[in-house]
Order: C-alpha cells, then structure tokens, then sequence
C-alpha cells in the first residue's frame, strides 16, 4: 500500500537512511530452507555479474551520473533488467509463498522505472530508485533463501567500503564475512551514525541465521568493551547480551510444538516494562520458528492462519529491524486467505490501526481516499462480507 506523498515533503530525508538501513536488516532475517530451490538458484545465478559490476554505481552517485560511465551503467541496467524478467516464468513452489510474488513484481517495476528514467537522462532519480534494488532483493532472500556458494571475490566488490560492503555480503549470506566486515565499521568513528543498523545487522545474523547465543555473547561483551558506543546503542547491546546468555543457558525441548513456541517467544518479547524495552531476542527467535514452520509447509490451514497473524503483529513490534512493509504483507496475506476467521478479523484490526496512525500528524488523520477504499475492502474481507472469497 502506497503512502501519501503529503508526509514524504518533511519526512523523506530524515526517514530515508532508516528504512533502507531497515529494509537491508531484512536481508538476513531468516533460515536456510533445507532443500535449495534450482529453478530459482539458477535464475538468479545469471544476476550475479551485472549485480556486482553496478555496485560501485550504487553507493556513488557521481561515478553512477558521470558521462563517462553512462555505457557502462546502462548496460549493467539492461542486464538486470532483462534477466530478472526470465523469473516471472519459473516454475517454482515460491510463486505460492507468501509475498513471492509481490516481492517479484517490485523488482520488475523498480528496473523498468530505472531504465526508463537513465534513457531519459534522469540521471538522479535512477539512481535513487536502483539503490532499492540491493534491500528489496534482501528481502525476498530474507523469506525464500536458497543454498548459496558464492566466493566473496565474486560476489561483492572489493572498492566497496567496510559497511557497503557489509551489506553487500549480507544479500550472498556470506554471514561470518559480513560480521567482520561490520566489526571493523565499529571501529572507526566516522561511522558512528551507522552504529545502530550494524549492531541490529549482528544481532540478526546470531539469534535468525547462525543460532550462536553463547557466542554472540561473547562478541557483544568484546564490542561494550572496545566500542564507544552512543549510550542509547550501549544500553541496547546490554540488554542484548543478558538474553542472549539466558537462551544459551536453556535445555532442549523436545516434541515441542514450534508453532507454540515461537507465538510464546513472540509473546514474551512483545511485553514491555516500565522501562519500555522490548526483548529483541525473543522476537527475533520467535519469528524464525513460526516463519521456519510456514517454509515447510508443515502447518494445517487453521495454523497457518494464526501463524500469519503472529507474523504480521511480530513484526510491527520490530520497526527498526525490519521494514513496516514486511507486517503489513503478512496481515493482508491472513486476511485474504481466511476471510471471515478470528485472525482475519485481528490481522485487520491491527492493519487498520497502523495505517491510521501513519496518516496521522498535527493536523489529525489525513487518510487519501485509495486508502479508504482498500481499508473497506480489506475490512469486508476479514469479516466474510458477501462477495470476497480466500485465495487458497
């Protein structure tokens, strides 16, 4: 759902940088799937040169608006461009997964509106549409991983700074690479306003990815101890590094339902304090076990249902670990597939309240009129109004 461009004139800038450092946490929100889906890898395979050879454009816009580079990048867009259509026609299991094909027809509009634009000489706005390229790619990855083997000199760029590079290493799962890469953001000073994103990158890559909690302990304690961290980001780190060690200190639970327990550990890590600090670390494991669940197809349709809506509502409880498109697609998604269920009606109820409030300012709720017509639909939807049905 598209935003008003009535708040993007005072907000854009300052809200820019955190959602794509948002969207790009999102590259490594979640596991392996166990079985590597060839249909996709080998599409995605042929992205891989022209994906390294624009990233130096990427993270310069000079060098991606010099004239003497203009043959040069329009080729890499055009490569992009033509071999990320060629995904639309996979046959792959992932056109039935949540978001797939939502995630797909981005990628599509964002090339096509570049390419567009370059040819037109609009230089400036295609380079700000293609640096959403890199975190929209992230995010897919994020819900339907494949295998990877990718060599660092192939996959990334070696001019790239520590963080672009970081980054960069995070879209090719290359996990312990891209920690290195963002410990020595670390520590370099000029990077402090970074801090925060590379902190959360970490955290992501030990509680979704590696599952290291005894280790990503210790690497917290070594960064509180060598990294003069801004006293907010210090505050976070430690409280980290106590969750972390009570999760390595737990036994295993076998036979547990993992659906049951990610909703438990999403619970958990949803509740605040006086303090009104959330437990990170619970939310983070809570949402890779229900969304582990939904990748193996594992779930009965009445489980699906509430684990769509547990995605949905965990997510808006983690602004600034992933984008807020992320909770909004899973919401929908429960209320389209299951009209008329409790969680239908609870996924629209915590829809509704979130768009709200973000057209909500000094002047009261401001909501364009599109918006209204796809809340009312979506609000039919989930109450089983004649007329709409689910899609599975």
């Amino acid at each position: 759902m598209r935003r008003s461009t009535r708040r993007m004139d005072t907000q854009e800038t300052a809200t820019m940088k955190t959602r794509l450092c948002s969207i790009l946490l999102a590259a490594v929100a979640l596991l392996p799937s166990p079985a590597a889906a060839d249909d996709v890898k080998d599409k995605m395979h042929s992205l891989l040169g022209p994906f390294r050879g624009i990233q130096p454009y990427l993270v310069d816009e000079e060098a991606f608006s010099d004239r003497e580079n203009r043959e040069k990048v329009e080729s890499l867009i055009v490569s992009l461009r033509k071999n990320f259509h060629t995904m639309e026609d996979v046959p792959s299991r992932y056109h039935q997964y949540p978001g797939f094909d939502t995630n797909l027809q981005l990628v599509i509009d964002l090339l096509n509106d570049a390419s567009r634009r370059f040819s037109e000489g609009k230089t400036s706005y295609a380079w700000w549409r293609l640096r959403m390229l890199p975190p929209t790619c992230f995010a897919c990855h994020a819900s339907f991983n494949v295998q990877s083997s990718y060599s660092n000199q192939y996959a990334v760029d070696p001019s790239l700074d520590p963080l672009d590079k970081g980054r960069f290493l995070l879209a090719t799962r290359q996990f312990n690479e891209a920690k290195q890469s963002f410990l020595a953001v670390l520590q370099d000073p000029d990077y402090t306003f970074n801090y925060d994103e590379v902190l959360r990158s970490l955290l992501v890559i030990t509680t979704r990815n590696q599952q290291t909690p005894a280790e990503g302990a210790e690497m917290f304690e070594k960064i509180l101890a060598s990294t003069k961290l801004p006293e907010e980001d210090a505050h976070l780190v430690s409280l980290w590094v106590k969750e972390l060690k009570a999760w390595s200190k737990e036994q295993q639970r076998n036979g547990t339902d993992e659906l049951v327990r990610g909703e438990k550990l999403i619970v958990s890590g949803a509740t605040t304090g006086i303090d009104f600090y959330q437990n990170d670390v619970a939310l983070l494991r809570g949402t890779a076990l229900v969304q582990d669940q939904l990748d193996k197809g594992s779930v009965t349709r009445e489980k699906r249902a509430h684990a769509l809506y547990l995605l949905g509502f965990a997510y808006l409880q983690m602004p600034l670990f992933f984008a807020e498109s992320w909770a909004e697609m899973y919401l929908e998604q429960c209320i389209s597939e299951f009209p008329g269920s409790k969680d239908a009606k609870q996924a629209f109820t915590l829809f509704r309240n979130h768009i709200l409030d973000d057209y909500t300012g000094t002047a009261g709720t401001d909501v364009p009129d599109d918006v209204k017509l796809r809340l009312e639909e979506l609000r039919k939807k989930a109450y089983g109004v004649k007329g709409f049905s689910g899609r599975v």
